[in-house]
């Protein structure tokens, strides 16, 4: 596999979790909708805390401007809301340190920032991915967040 190939399966593997782990978080917080929602709960309706562990073992914590989500089985991916130009709104993204905490792996996988960075270029050019900020923050191509 090339480096080209294989920067990009690491960055499909990260976006498969990411959907993953997002999505058994929210079924387990029902009625949260989406990560903005959670941050609105903790923050300005103080319905949850900051840090908290569901039903089906996913930790989260909220920070900053996103969450850190953590599956039972140490899968952990974090996004931020970061607002969409082309959408005119906030939406929940990731860039290519965010892939690289998620792959554990900074010092030996060998893929540098800029090869992540590259793959999810590529991908967003497939279709696969959304480019949010121009070679800076990406999203899932639905952009978790999006109204049903």
């Amino acid at each position: 596999m090339t480096r080209d190939a294989s920067s990009a399966a690491a960055v499909r593997r990260f976006a498969a979790d990411f959907r993953d782990v997002r999505g058994r978080l929210l079924a387990d917080l029902r009625p949260i909708a989406d990560i903005a929602d959670l941050l609105a709960a903790v923050r300005s309706r103080r319905e949850l805390p900051r840090e908290g562990l569901t039903r089906s073992g996913i930790e989260y914590t909220v920070h900053g401007a996103g969450c850190r989500m953590i599956s039972s089985d140490g899968r952990e991916v974090d996004v931020d809301l970061v607002t969409d130009p082309a959408l005119g709104r906030k939406v929940e993204a990731f860039d290519a340190w965010r892939i690289r905490w998620f792959l554990d792996e900074a010092a030996a996988d060998g893929y540098s920032q800029e090869d992540i960075t590259q793959a999810c270029i590529d991908l967003a050019r497939e279709g696969r991915l959304r480019e949010v900020v121009e070679g800076r923050w990406f999203a899932l191509p639905d952009a978790p967040g999006d109204p049903a």
